[in-house]
């Protein structure tokens, strides 16, 4: 098998340090409804892409997992999304054989390393239009 890159681009690692530092400032309501999904979606990638997603979904995996869904629909990751909403209705099933949340994880992790989805571009142009209200506007 051949090994995957696993990591994030600067852009993706910049807009984590920035909102990161801005959310952290002490002011209330620092970040703003489009700045805080972008943060979730870039935390979770981040911890894909560096092999600690298992860490990061911790105390609740399902939890976070729908809050990742929504990240990622929002900045137009389809296929992640829709990676992230098979992982969190695999931790959810009520009926048939039980699997391991570590299992779950495992596997998102995996199909994450291939998916289509060009993840940081896709950051780096939602974080464009947090930036550029107008350039939002004119996508609607």
């Amino acid at each position: 098998m051949a090994e995957t890159w696993r990591g994030i681009y600067p852009i993706t690692s910049f807009v984590l340090e920035a909102l990161g530092r801005k959310r952290d400032s002490g002011r209330e309501n620092a970040l703003s409804e489009a700045e805080k999904l972008l943060l979730q979606a870039v935390e979770f990638w981040a911890a894909a892409a560096h092999g600690t997603l298992e860490t990061y979904l911790k105390p609740d995996p399902a939890a976070k997992l729908l809050g990742a869904l929504h990240a990622f629909e929002g900045i137009g990751a389809v296929r992640v999304a829709s990676l992230v909403r098979v992982a969190a209705e695999s931790l959810g099933k009520r009926e048939g054989p039980k699997v391991s949340t570590a299992a779950v994880i495992a596997l998102l992790d995996e199909r994450l390393a291939r998916t289509d989805d060009n993840v940081d571009d896709l950051i780096a142009r939602y974080a464009g239009r947090i930036d550029d209200p107008t350039a939002h506007a004119v996508a609607l």
